[in-house]
């Protein structure tokens, strides 16, 4: 027996928005506001002040970014089959790019959780809390490289669609996509990109945050609309 779910773009655009939405809400709230109160950069006594200090805030943190990486499933999957009818293959990958982007924010959370044993730990744990803190940004940072690429596809992908999605949207995406790269790779190959960090992001925050905020506006207000439904594949069931 065959069975086939029919799912229309309105649902998936509701879908991908709504999660885009949220994101950006568990963001700002865990990195933009939450983790700069905690992590002092450049500043390892105070950070460990605030970790013993906020604990209930820190394990706040540590669930928004579970619950953010959650959604990206979402939006990787919604993405797909509302992108497929433009360019599967490439819808495909940017999916993918998106997922493991996920699979390294999954495993950049792991040296963060283990900072919450060590609180409760006797003696001087602070050089191994730093430690994970420093673990948890560089793999991250090091997914995110992977979320500039995904996002290069998406706005392709926008761009593709016609009339089906502004192009100005696929604009935005490819300029956050640029910010994610630029500032994430020197972060990575640059030793002292820490000590301008916070300043290149200050500048780069508006575009990176656009890229996916105005895309998700436009389809929970009109993404999908008036548009044929897409298949996803049919299961079978002996």
């Amino acid at each position: 027996m065959h069975f086939e779910s029919s799912i229309s773009l309105r649902k998936l655009a509701v879908t991908a928005g709504f999660s885009l939405v949220l994101m950006a809400l568990l963001a700002g709230f865990g990195y933009g506001f939450a983790f700069p109160k905690i992590v002092i950069s450049g500043n390892p006594r105070a950070t460990l002040e605030n970790l013993q200090q906020s604990e209930p805030l820190f394990r706040m943190v540590i669930l928004a970014f579970v619950l953010i990486l959650l959604l990206d499933v979402v939006v990787a999957w919604a993405f797909y089959f509302f992108f497929k009818p433009v360019d599967a293959a490439l819808s495909l990958l940017a999916a993918w790019l998106r997922i493991v982007y996920a699979a390294l924010l999954g495993t950049a959370l792991f040296p963060l959780a283990q900072v919450l044993p060590l609180l409760k730990q006797p003696g001087d744990n602070g050089p191994a809390m730093l430690n994970s803190l420093q673990s948890f940004q560089t793999t991250w940072s090091l997914g995110l490289i992977l979320f500039g690429f995904h996002l290069l596809g998406l706005g392709y992908l926008v761009m593709k669609s016609g009339r089906t999605v502004p192009r100005m949207l696929g604009w935005l995406a490819v300029l956050a996509a640029l910010c994610y790269l630029f500032t994430n790779t020197a972060n990575l190959v640059f030793p002292d990109y820490e000590a301008y960090k916070a300043r290149v992001e200050g500048v780069l925050s508006l575009p990176m945050a656009l890229g996916e905020l105005a895309l998700a506006v436009w389809l929970l207000v009109k993404g999908g609309k008036r548009q044929p439904a897409v298949t996803t594949p049919s299961r079978s069931v002996a």
